[in-house]
């Protein structure tokens, strides 16, 4: 069936090319806050099927305010050939960007931007695998020097490498670390006289 077939027959889906993006998909597709995710395009097996999955690691339970962290997501599924990712740093509260990202390796990992929230992703180089079966990512996240609680998201792509959108699996994963603890009002220390 022909691209413009399927527009045809499906109005208002969003055509993307299954695996046109060697250096990552186009902002918009890491799952959070009523987002696609990779399975829009990769959507021939079930999202989360076993025994594949995706985990971010690094995320602290309560950020500091303009700390940097670095933050590693591994994908695992046994029979990967490929792999890739997309991921947002976003206020729990509206979805905002929280903070800023940046990649820690710059030959696997690239930042783009929809010019109002950052998605990191994947570059060719950062679709091989590291090991057999696992592929891995690490991001530099600085939290934002103030606001509420952040919700980190990733959706994944665990490609078996023939070039279609068919065999492929999609994992997704999300996160959250509170806000910095409000500061304590300091106090004068207590003198005490002794009254005699």
């Amino acid at each position: 069936m022909s691209l413009a077939a399927a527009a045809l027959l499906a109005p208002g889906l969003r055509l993307v090319a299954s695996h046109g993006y060697p250096d990552g998909a186009p902002p918009g597709f890491s799952g959070a806050f009523k987002e696609d995710s990779c399975q829009a395009c990769h959507f021939s097996q079930d999202l989360n099927a076993p025994p594949g999955s995706v985990s971010i690691a690094g995320i602290p339970a309560r950020y500091e305010a303009g700390k940097q962290y670095t933050l590693t997501i591994t994908l695992n599924r046994a029979d990967m050939k490929r792999a890739g990712f997309q991921f947002t740093a976003r206020f729990s509260d509206g979805g905002a960007q929280a903070g800023t990202l940046a990649p820690a390796d710059t030959e696997r990992v690239t930042v783009n931007s929809d010019g109002k929230v950052q998605y990191a992703g994947q570059l060719k180089a950062g679709s091989m695998v590291t090991e057999p079966g696992v592929a891995r990512w690490s991001i530099e996240w600085t939290a934002p020097p103030s606001g509420g609680a952040v919700v980190f998201n990733v959706a994944a792509n665990a490609a078996d490498g023939n070039g279609s959108a068919d065999g492929d699996y999609v994992y997704t994963s999300a996160a959250e670390a509170a806000p910095p603890q409000p500061m304590q009002a300091q106090r004068e220390p207590c003198t005490y006289t002794d009254f005699k």
